[in-house]
């Protein structure tokens, strides 16, 4: 029986709005639900290995500490050369059904990694996976080896939180493609492209159909990135990650077949990558980049950006508080943001000009 305690930390991952929000919850509750001694979930970049641990516990600032040498270490480990971690399956497993404790303590990579601090028994499962990123979860057993009940409870929970941390993914997506075709004006249309998994730039818009066909030769459907420009992208997009789902916007000066130009690139878990850039010879103000808002909607973002609360702003402007509210979701969705301090830098942003 996966029990009520299961339920509780299933609910509470299911509303979780960040990558960041969940691990706290898995770090903090799971060990309790399963028996563990700690939760720790470390982040993978293909380029670097390694490169984020969420949790404070001791494992964790062990790891942390020692994590260049983990990267150098981990093709030792006995776990590693028994198991595929970037396809494991899609349930968990513990390190006791492939490697007896012994064994693995005795190993070069535990002895120079934890130390006598070894593990008796680690539960492993891949939460996030994808060419850009990954991310694992790690529970700690110091005695003894995990039962069925435990198992079972982790692997609920792995498939719950795969699930949000999906949507997760897929939310950032929207609302950053959102936020940049919501701030182009009709006087500066953004021509869209995608990088494919096989490194072709693709034309997605009316607007990327007419570079292509004044850029490319006639019967070239697609442009093929060469490898070192793909080497190139695939590093600079590498730091635009903030999450293993969460990406932002990073700007490139990249050539698809007309020079180079600045492009505003964002990376997909996937491996995929969506570029934009403003038609070339087209310059956009700040006022036609606030031109996606109303008249009302920019001068309630003018009153709340000196410091005006919604109150204040609906006595200046004549008109009610529910009013300002009602405008200020509009400009929310129009922005791409989810909240009024988001907004306001936004707004800020777009009125300067950047």
């Amino acid at each position: 029986m996966l029990g009520k305690p299961y339920f509780d930390l299933a609910r509470a991952i299911y509303r979780a709005a960040t990558f960041d929000d969940l691990t706290d919850l898995l770090v903090a509750k799971l060990p309790t639900l399963i028996g563990a001694d700690e939760a720790v979930v470390l982040s993978s970049s293909p380029l670097t290995g390694f490169c984020m641990i969420s949790n404070h516990g001791p494992i964790a600032r062990l790891l942390g500490d020692k994590i260049d040498l983990l990267n150098r270490l981990l093709p030792l480990s006995p776990i590693v050369q028994k198991m595929n971690f970037s396809n494991p399956g899609d349930l968990g497993f513990a390190m006791s059904d492939h490697v007896s404790p012994e064994h693995y303590k005795n190993s070069r990579f535990a002895r120079e990694i934890f130390g006598d601090k070894a593990m008796n028994d680690v539960l492993f499962g891949l939460l996030v996976h994808g060419r850009r990123r990954s991310a694992y979860l790690n529970c700690y057993l110091a005695a003894g080896t995990y039962g069925h009940q435990a198992r079972e409870r982790f692997d609920a929970i792995l498939l719950t939180a795969r699930g949000v941390l999906d949507r997760l993914e897929a939310n950032n997506i929207e609302m950053s493609v959102r936020q940049r075709v919501f701030s182009a004006s009709s006087k500066a249309p953004l021509a869209v492209f995608i990088v494919n998994t096989k490194s072709e730039v693709c034309p997605i818009n009316h607007s990327a159909v007419s570079l292509a066909e004044s850029w490319w030769e006639a019967d070239e459907a697609v442009r093929q990135l060469p490898s070192g420009t793909v080497a190139e992208l695939d590093h600079l997009l590498d730091t635009a990650w903030t999450s293993p789902v969460t990406a932002k916007w990073i700007d490139l000066n990249l050539d698809l077949g007309g020079g180079k130009t600045v492009i505003h690139a964002l990376p997909k878990l996937n491996g995929e990558v969506i570029l934009m850039c403003p038609l070339p010879g087209v310059e956009e103000s700040a006022e036609e980049a606030l031109s996606i808002l109303t008249r009302r909607q920019r001068e309630i973002m003018y009153w709340i950006a000196e410091g005006k609360t919604s109150g204040e702003a609906a006595i200046i402007l004549g008109i009610s508080p529910r009013t300002v509210e009602k405008h200020l979701e509009a400009v929310f969705q129009r922005l791409g943001v989810e909240n009024r301090i988001a907004a306001m830098r936004r707004y800020l942003d777009m009125k300067r000009g950047i």
